[in-house]
């Protein structure tokens, strides 16, 4: 298998193995930091659902969209829950960068994560 990789790509084959070990620590450094970074992201939304569900009183997650879009959902203060993180970050369980915590990306992380057609 390693001599089909190495006669299909060729002289890059061994470029890219030799980069690897040269950087290696590096390399794994950076993948396991933003390993540990979007789980806490995912925890955070987590986080985040619950108090959602305990400000609405429902579980119904579409119903809290609802509420968060047409700014009726009272007493959330995304400035205090921003405090209470340790890293005041989001990430959708569907994708694999972040997002700030705003109103805009918690509606766009809960429609991805709670559609309404089942």
């Amino acid at each position: 298998m390693t001599q089909i990789f190495f006669d299909f790509l060729g002289e890059y084959a061994t470029r890219l193995i030799d980069f690897y070990r040269e950087n290696q620590a590096w390399l794994n450094i950076i993948v396991l930091v933003y390993g540990i970074l979007l789980a806490l992201a995912h925890r955070n939304v987590k986080r985040l659902e619950a108090l959602l569900r305990e400000l609405a009183g429902t579980s119904d997650m579409y119903h809290i969209w609802n509420l968060m879009e047409s700014d009726e959902l009272e007493g959330l203060d995304l400035e205090k829950f921003k405090r209470e993180l340790r890293i005041p970050i989001l990430a959708s369980p569907y994708h694999f960068f972040f997002y700030s915590i705003t109103i805009k990306s918690i509606l766009r992380i809960l429609r991805k994560k709670y559609p309404r057609n089942k």
